[in-house]
């Protein structure tokens, strides 16, 4: 029988000198589940998603991706399995944006037809279809953004990791573009800011503050009102589907 859990974090720890990141973060991800990173800023979501996408090693702990340890992945099966939108800068001087998403498709080892109708399925979605042979560098931060979601979209793989991915976008294309990822019906962990946002697409969240997991689970449960206080300081509250807001404390 196939586990349920494809993504099992465990103790997981970061250093970086004197400073903890990260410090016994245990939580696990379900296949087909849209999981919510959630935590102020400096609560250490961006670090956690760099572990995962292997950016950085963790200084302690484990994590096992679809019951291998993420360290015994080759490199090219892992760029498969887990996708990431990342926040790293990334230069696309030289390249047309169609080529963008084909790089991004290599780790498949495609036929060239099938590259091409991924790729401009992708970019359709994200709205660049119609400048898909212009250069990239000429593009805006959002535009930007939105190619590299066609990027992990043309990809589609098991695991989608998308690191603060409303950034930049305006409202229609936050909503367009979560939706699209959703309806693959793949593991998805995004860190979010926007706690409407992630009430609006999420299963579960896991809850970061200080480095270290305070809450996670069902939605309703990890976004209490004294929760919601203590860790973002400010007085809202979880209520059909949707996280309401009074005003900070």
């Amino acid at each position: 029988m196939v586990s349920n859990t494809i993504v099992a974090v465990d103790g997981v720890g970061l250093n970086k000198g004197d400073a903890i990141l990260l410090d016994e973060v245990s939580f696990t991800l379900e296949r087909g589940k849209f999981h919510a990173l959630l935590g102020p800023n400096g609560a250490g979501k961006s670090s956690l998603m760099r572990l995962l996408y292997r950016a950085d090693r963790a200084s302690r702990g484990r994590i096992v991706i679809d019951d291998r340890e993420i360290s015994a992945w080759p490199r090219r099966d892992y760029a498969a399995m887990a996708g990431a939108l990342v926040q790293e800068a990334v230069t696309l001087s030289g390249l047309s944006l169609i080529e963008v998403v084909r790089l991004g498709l290599l780790p498949l080892r495609l036929g060239g037809a099938e590259v091409e109708r991924r790729a401009e399925e992708a970019l359709a979605i994200v709205g660049l279809l119609a400048r898909a042979g212009e250069d990239a560098t000429h593009l805006s931060g959002g535009e930007q953004q939105r190619l590299f979601f066609a990027q992990v979209l043309a990809l589609d793989p098991e695991i989608y990791l998308l690191d603060e991915p409303h950034n930049h976008l305006d409202l229609h294309y936050q909503y367009v573009l979560l939706e699209a990822v959703k309806a693959r019906g793949k593991a998805v962990l995004a860190s979010f800011h926007d706690l409407t946002l992630a009430a609006r697409f999420c299963d579960s969240a896991v809850l970061l503050d200080h480095g270290r997991v305070v809450a996670q689970g069902a939605l309703t449960k990890v976004l209490t009102p004294e929760r919601i206080a203590e860790v973002y300081r400010i007085d809202a509250w979880f209520e059909d589907g949707a996280v309401r807001i009074a005003g900070a404390l």
